[in-house]
C-alpha cells in the first residue's frame, strides 16, 4: 500500500511539474504570438506611413509604388483598380498648387489602419477632413477607401 501511495505521489508530482511546464510553454507561445501580432501591426503602420510620406513628397511614382499592383481604391464614389487607374485618379492631387496634407488622427482596428487627413491650401488655410481606411498586405496598400 505504501508503494502505491508513493507511486501516486510521484505521479502527482510529475503531473504538477508537467502542468507547470505546459503552462510555461503556453505562456511562451502566447508571448511569441503577441510579439508576432505586434510586428504585423507595426509593418502595416509603417506601410501607411510610407504612403503618406510619398503623398507629401509630391512624387506620384513613389506614391503609386506604395500600392500593390492589383490594389483597389474607393474615393468619394470613384473606383480605381491597379496602378494605371490609381495614377489617373490621383494625378491632380500632385499638380502644382494642390493642397498639402496633415494627419489629424490615426488608428488601427482589426486588419485596417485608419487615417484622418486635413488639407492645407497655398494661402495656409485648412480644410477638414477626409477619412481613409487602409488594408496592407506584404508591405503594400491593397485596399483604400476614402471619404470626405
Amino acid at each position: 500500500m505504501q508503494r502505491i501511495l508513493t507511486a501516486a505521489s510521484l505521479l502527482a508530482g510529475t503531473f504538477a511539474m508537467g502542468t507547470a511546464t505546459l503552462a510555461k510553454e503556453n505562456g511562451a507561445n502566447a508571448s511569441a504570438q503577441a510579439a508576432k501580432d505586434q510586428a504585423a501591426i507595426t509593418a502595416k503602420v509603417q506601410a501607411v506611413q510610407r504612403h503618406v510620406d510619398a503623398y507629401r513628397s509630391r512624387d506620384l511614382d513613389r506614391f503609386v509604388a506604395t500600392f500593390a499592383p492589383d490594389a483597389e481604391v474607393y474615393a468619394n464614389g470613384m473606383v480605381a483598380k491597379g496602378h494605371k487607374q490609381i495614377r489617373a485618379l490621383y494625378k491632380l492631387n500632385f499638380a502644382p498648387g494642390s493642397p498639402r496634407i496633415v494627419v489629424k488622427d490615426s488608428g488601427i482596428s482589426g486588419p485596417y489602419v485608419f487615417v484622418s487627413i486635413g488639407y492645407v491650401l497655398e494661402d495656409g488655410s485648412e480644410l477638414c477632413c477626409s477619412s481613409s481606411e487602409y488594408e496592407v498586405i506584404d508591405g503594400k496598400v491593397t485596399y483604400l477607401a476614402v471619404s470626405g
